[in-house]
C-alpha cells in the first residue's frame, strides 16, 4: 500500500484549522487537484508565509514529492511535525518518502512515531509491516499485522502477509488459517497461494503444491519465488529436467537467494550437466559468503560504535575515531555512523574529512536538523561562510528550539558581516 497515489489534499484538509476562504489556499488546492504541482507548491509557500498553519507545511512537502523533489518534501515534512508534533500524517508521510528512498531505518522509525499517536492508523501499520518483513523482523511483523486485521480484517493481502510470518515464525496452524482466510476473500490472492504451498511442501505433499505453483505462476509470471519453489518441489520428486528450468526462470527473473543456486546444482548434477552444475555450485558460494558477510558486517560495526563510545568517555578521541573509521567502512550508508564519525573527525580537527562524511549523511536523511547543524559548523570552521549559514538556517527552520543552532547562527552571520 502506498500513501501517495491515494492522498488527496481534500482528506487531509478536512479538519484542518484553516479559513476556507482563504484565497490563497484555495488557488493552492485547486493547483495541486489539477496536478500544477510548481504552481501549488509556490502557493502552498505563501499561504504558510501568511501564517495559514502548520498543515501548510505538508500540503507544500506534498507537492515537492510530487515533484520528484524528495529533500525539499522531507524538509517541509519535519518542519510540519516540529511545529505540530502531533501531525500524524506528516509522519506518515515522511515514512514513505523514506520507504520509496530505500531509507529503512528512517521510514521505521517515523512509522513508529505515527503509530505512537495512533497506534490503529492503518497506513502506519501496513507501512511498517512491509519494512519488518522486509528487514526480517518478523515478530514486530507479525504484532503489525494482527493490529491491521484488527481494524481491517477484509484486507486479503495482510491476511497472507500474516501467514507468511507466521510460518517464518513456526506457527504453521496459524499461517493456514491466514492463507485460508486470504483466499476466502480473494481466491486469486497469489501470496496466499505460495504460502499454502510452503506448507504442503513441509507436510510432503509436492504433488499438490506443484498444482498450486502452478496457478500462481500462471498469476504473477515474472516473479522469481514461484518458479523457485516450483522448481525444489521437482526436485524432492526427482524431476530434474523440470526443475532445472523453473529454477533457471528464478534466476532469470531475479532471484537473488543462494538456495536457488544450490537446488540449480542439484538438478544439474541429476542431468549429467557437470560443468552447469560446477558453475551453480560456484554461484551459491559466491552469494552465500556475501550474505553471510553482510550479516557479520552488520554485527560488526555495531560492536565497533559501542566500542568508539566508551573510548570517547575515557577521552581517547583518535582511537575511538579508527574504530568508526572501521564502523562506516562496514556499513557505508548508514547516515548514523556517518554521524558520528564526522563528530569525531570535527572534534579532531579534521574539517574536510568530516565534511565529506557530513554531506553523505545529510543526502541520506535530509530531515534531520542535527546533521544540517553539524555540516554547519564544519562549513564554518573551514572559512565556507555562505554554505555554512545556508546549513544553520535549514537547522534551525528545522529545530526553531535549537539554542545551540541560533547561537551558531548568530555568529557566522556576524563573520560574514566583518567579511563584507
Amino acid at each position: 500500500m502506498s500513501f501517495w497515489p491515494k492522498l488527496s489534499v481534500h482528506c487531509l484538509m478536512a479538519g484542518a484549522a484553516l479559513a476556507q476562504s482563504d484565497a490563497t489556499l484555495q488557488q493552492a488546492k485547486r493547483a495541486f487537484d489539477a496536478r500544477k504541482y510548481e504552481e501549488a507548491a509556490r502557493l502552498f509557500e505563501a499561504a504558510r508565509a501568511s501564517g495559514a498553519g502548520c498543515e501548510v507545511a505538508l500540503y507544500g512537502g506534498m507537492a515537492r514529492y510530487r515533484l520528484h523533489q524528495i529533500d525539499t518534501a522531507l524538509i517541509e515534512f519535519e518542519e510540519a511535525a516540529r511545529c505540530n508534533p502531533k501531525l500524524t500524517d506528516a509522519y506518515v508521510a515522511t515514512a514513505e518518502a523514506y520507504a520509496e528512498r530505500g531509507n529503512v531505518a528512517e521510514a521505521l522509525g517515523a512509522y513508529e512515531r505515527a503509530l505512537q499517536l495512533e497506534p490503529d492508523n492503518q497506513s502506519s501499520l501496513r507501512g511498517a509491516s512491509a519494512l519488518y518483513i522486509k528487514s526480517k523482523a518478523d515478530t514486530k511483523a507479525v504484532g503489525a499485522l494482527e493490529r491491521l486485521l484488527k481494524q481491517d480484517p477484509r484486507d486479503p493481502q495482510a491476511h497472507a502477509d500474516l501467514g507468511a510470518e507466521y510460518f517464518a515464525t513456526g506457527n504453521t496452524d496459524g499461517a493456514a488459517k491466514e492463507f485460508r482466510e486470504a483466499l476466502r476473500l480473494d481466491p486469486k490472492c497469489s501470496a496466499a497461494l505460495l504460502g499454502q504451498s510452503n506448507l504442503l511442501l513441509r507436510n510432503g505433499e509436492e504433488q499438490r503444491a506443484i498444482e498450486l505453483l502452478r496457478r500462481v505462476i500462471a498469476l504473477v509470471p515474472t516473479a522469481p519465488e514461484p518458479h523457485f519453489v516450483l522448481g525444489s518441489a521437482y526436485n524432492r520428486l526427482g524431476r530434474s529436467a523440470e526443475a532445472a528450468k523453473e529454477l533457471e526462470n528464478a534466476a532469470r527473473l531475479g532471484g537473488k537467494e543462494p538456495e536457488i543456486y544450490y537446488h540449480l546444482a542439484r538438478a544439474y548434477g541429476e542431468l549429467g550437466r557437470a560443468d552447469e552444475r560446477t558453475k551453480a555450485l560456484a554461484k551459491f558460494a559466491e552469494l552465500s559468503r556475501k550474505a553471510n558477510a553482510d550479516s557479520e558486517a552488520g554485527r560488526s560495526a555495531l560492536r565497533l560504535v559501542e566500542e568508539a563510545k566508551s573510548l570517547v568517555q575515557a577521552g581517547n578521541l583518535p582511537s575511538a575515531l579508527a574504530r568508526m573509521e572501521e564502523a562506516a567502512r562496514l556499513r557505508p550508508h548508514d547516515e548514523s555512523i556517518l554521524f558520528r564519525l564526522a563528530s569525531l573527525e570535527y572534534d579532531l580537527g579534521q574539517y574536510d574529512k568530516a565534511g565529506d562524511a557530513m554531506r553523505e549523511a545529510v543526502a541520506l536523511a535530509p530531515s534531520q536538523w542535527l546533521y544540517h547543524y553539524l555540516l554547519g559548523l564544519i562549513q564554518g570552521r573551514s572559512a565556507r561562510i555562505p554554505e555554512a549559514r545556508k546549513s544553520l538556517e535549514l537547522a534551525l527552520r528545522l529545530n526553531p528550539d535549537a539554542a545551540d543552532v541560533r547561537d551558531a547562527l548568530a555568529e557566522v552571520v556576524r563573520r560574514q558581516s566583518e567579511s563584507r
